[in-house]
Parts: C-alpha cells; structure tokens; sequence
C-alpha cells in the first residue's frame, strides 16, 4: 500500500497492520463519500487512488483513459504544438560571481514540434555548460526565439518549466536599470507562456499559458504498470509496452533517419528495443552514461526519492562536473553530447505519450 499515489493515511494502516493493497478498502480510500467532488474535470484524487487499489486486487493489467475527457482538452490546442523541457540546477555555492546560495539557474533545454499532418520534429535545443556564465538569460532569449515564431501550444510535463520561468523573471526584475537591455521585452514574453506561482506579489496567467501534461495524465489516464507513479520515468515505459502503435512505429530506425523524424542528436535511432523477456526496454537505459561513478540504480532512487528529479538527478551533476572540474577538451564534449540526448529524450517522451493518446482516441 506505500506504492498508492499520494495517499495520506498509510500511517493509520500501518497501525491496524495493514501493509498491503489487498487489504486496502474503498473506505478507507473515499472515507464513504464516493461522490465525485467538484475539482474540475477527470479523475479527483481519491477516485484515481482507488482505481489503482480495485485493478491491484482484480489483476487487472489494462490501462485507463477518459477518451472524452481528453478530447475535450485537445479541442482547445492550437498546431502546431511545441514540447519543451529544462534541466536547471541550484546549488549552495553559486557557479557564478554576485549570484546567490541556492539560486536557480536554467543551463539547457529541448524542444520537439508536433505539426497538424503528424509530422514530428526536433526542432531546437539549447545548451551553455560553459564554466563562469551565467546562462539563464540567453537561455530565456533562445526559448522566446524558438517558441515566438507561432502562436501553437507549448507543453511541459509538471510545473518545473513553470516554476524556473518564474525565478528566471523575478531574476531579470532585481537587475538594476540598463543591465540587461531587453529586461522588460524577456520579462512580457515570460508573462505570455507562463502562469503565476502562489508566492507572487501580482498573479496572472498568459494567453499562452503552458499546458501542463502531468495533469492530462493525472486526470485521464492511468496505467498499472506506473505502479502508482506519475513520473514521466515510469509513464513512458508503461506507454511504450501497452501501445502496438507506438511499438510499430518506433522498432524501426526512423528517428534522426533521412526521410524519418528529424533530430539534432539522434541518427538512425531505434526507440522500442526489447529485452530478453520479451519487454520493451526504457529508452533512458538506452543511453550513456552522465554521471561516472552512480549507477543508473542509484539515480533510479534519487528519481523517485524526488519525483520532479526524472534524469535531471544525472543532468546536474553532469553540469556541475562542467563547471568545476579539469577535464580534458574531448571528455567535455561527449558529456556535453549526452546532455543533448538525454534532455532531447525527455521532450521525445512527451511527444510518444501525447501520440499514444491521440491514438487511443482515434480508435472505434
């Protein structure tokens, strides 16, 4: 019963020495109010909690999806329809000269594009692992530049993109006058894609508010294989081996492929790779390693220790290692090529859930 998402009362099970999902009742779930609460559209949190106990204890290995609920999502989304992801850091002694303990800085990012024909493609990225520069700035600007050539809708997967665009604009706002000359155009343009945390001073939402993946899936779908988790590490696994779609598409190597879906680190990929039982590995097995003496093992468990980590857990401290330590010209550039395809993967990860959906709607 530990593995229930964001259950409040395993203390109290624990206590009556009830330690495992088939002793877990609908009470003790819903607490006997089974109707629904009004908190917006799909599944509350409760009835999603218990959806992961009933399949548990019936051995019900299919997954769920709210097809109307998503598609009334999707009637809103303007193509073509842009996936970003950040790897940031935030560290006790600050990289940089002036800046602060614990500061947040955003070094990297990827952005995929889904066009309206179903074309696919890695659009952009951008990366500054560069010692003594502080990147956050000219990271917002290539953002802006990438992103501010439509009007699409722009996806993240939680609220972690949110959050640092947010820090990235108090940021700009502390900077005395004339320090940054596009302050006030980077500080707008931040406003139009974000929304406002809880801690502002002012509040908004942009017209071109980021829509928040995590929540889809929370809401509209539900995997057993996720074991309760609602981590992206674990989604797309669950996706990738419960979608034919995907698995026929992708066993192929048409990612990074003349004629196949562009990319700017991948050639000739095979995304969907099988293991010796017969499951489709997880493709972030499939790539190098980042961070030398940690096992993929151990940043497993740093990932679900702190579930927004994902693999930024390996993407820090291969940022850190850049900043502070001597190494040689060509060991810097392989750790900054797998920083592109590890934050290249996280945007890919995205799209594939966001296809698998799509596909489950068009189904009859």
């Amino acid at each position: 019963m530990f593995n229930i998402w964001n259950f409040r009362k395993k203390a109290a099970l624990i206590e009556e020495r009830r330690f495992f999902l088939s002793d877990v009742t609908e009470d003790d779930i819903l607490g006997g109010k089974k109707a629904k609460q009004a908190s917006g559209p799909g599944l509350t949190v409760p009835e999603r909690q218990w959806m992961q106990v009933a399949k548990a204890k019936r051995g019900d290995r299919t997954a769920y999806f709210d097809r109307a609920g998503f598609a009334a999502e999707m009637a809103a989304w303007r193509y073509p329809l842009h996936f970003i992801d950040f790897e940031t850091s935030a560290v006790a002694i600050p990289f940089n000269l002036g800046r602060h303990p614990y500061e947040g800085i955003a070094f990297q990012f990827s952005h995929h594009i889904a066009h309206e024909d179903c074309r696919i493609e890695h659009a952009g990225q951008y990366l500054n692992a560069k010692p003594g520069v502080f990147p956050s700035y000219d990271f917002v600007r290539e953002l802006k530049r990438q992103l501010a050539t439509d009007d699409g809708t722009i996806f993240r997967y939680a609220t972690h993109e949110n959050t640092y665009l947010n820090r990235i604009l108090t940021q700009l706002q502390e900077e005395p006058p004339g320090a940054v000359p596009d302050r006030d155009e980077l500080c707008g343009w931040i406003r139009t894609v974000t929304q406002s945390t809880h801690g502002s001073a002012t509040q908004w939402e942009g017209d071109r508010n980021m829509v928040d993946l995590w929540e889809l899936e929370k809401r509209y779908y539900y995997d057993p294989f996720t074991n309760g988790s609602n981590s992206i590490k674990w989604v797309l696994p669950a996706v990738l081996n419960s979608s034919t779609y995907l698995q026929q598409k992708y066993s192929r190597p048409i990612y990074g492929a003349k004629g196949g879906i562009p990319s700017l680190n991948y050639r000739d990929w095979v995304w969907v790779r099988r293991d010796e039982h017969g499951a489709v590995m997880d493709p972030y097995h499939l790539l190098p390693n980042v961070t030398p003496g940690m096992s993929a093992e151990q940043l497993e468990h740093a990932e679900e220790t702190q579930e927004r980590l994902a693999n930024g857990a390996a993407a820090m401290m291969a940022y850190a290692r850049l900043q502070f330590m001597h190494i040689p010209d060509a060991e810097r550039r392989d750790l900054e090529s797998a920083l592109l395809r590890y934050c290249e993967l996280d945007t890919m990860a995205m799209v594939l859930i966001w296809e698998h959906w799509v596909n489950l709607l068009s189904r009859r």
